[in-house]
């Protein structure tokens, strides 16, 4: 298996949960404040597994890749405040995860496509299973 799909895996798992801590934050903090202890909580955990490591790791070998981070960061802030803000007005976890975890996918693919990633069948048709799927979840919290 291809160590790639293990860390994509990991990394599902770890969006789930954020989506279940997210709901479960969402109305006992102010939306911003609770995005920004999300960030935050972010740069104080990579600084601890970065320092001990800081002299052997090169933090980067491209500026672009200081401007994409720096605009994923951006994607992070706002994910995280209108997570909250899904959450914090009643939208339940069941229908607001599914959107925002379905909706990443279906931009990611097109985005993918966008950027030369081949198309095929199979991909165009899991691509209109999670729009559907995230459709009908939204149409029926409306």
């Amino acid at each position: 298996m291809n160590p790639g799909i293990i860390f994509a895996i990991i990394a599902a798992v770890a969006f789930g949960a954020w989506t279940v801590f997210h709901q479960q934050a969402a109305d006992k903090i102010n939306y911003l404040f609770g995005a920004i202890i999300v960030s935050l909580t972010a740069v104080v955990l990579g600084l601890i597994f970065l320092l001990p490591k800081i002299k052997t790791t090169t933090l980067f070998s491209n500026p672009k890749g200081i401007l994409f981070a720096v605009l994923a960061g951006v994607c992070a802030l706002t994910i995280d405040y209108f997570a909250l803000k899904a959450y914090g007005s009643g939208l339940a976890i069941s229908v607001a995860g599914p959107i925002i975890i379905g909706g990443s996918i279906a931009i990611a693919v097109l985005i993918g496509f966008f950027l030369g990633e081949s198309i095929t069948l199979l991909k165009i048709l899991g691509l209109l299973f999670v729009i559907i799927g995230s459709g009908i979840l939204a149409a029926i919290s409306g």
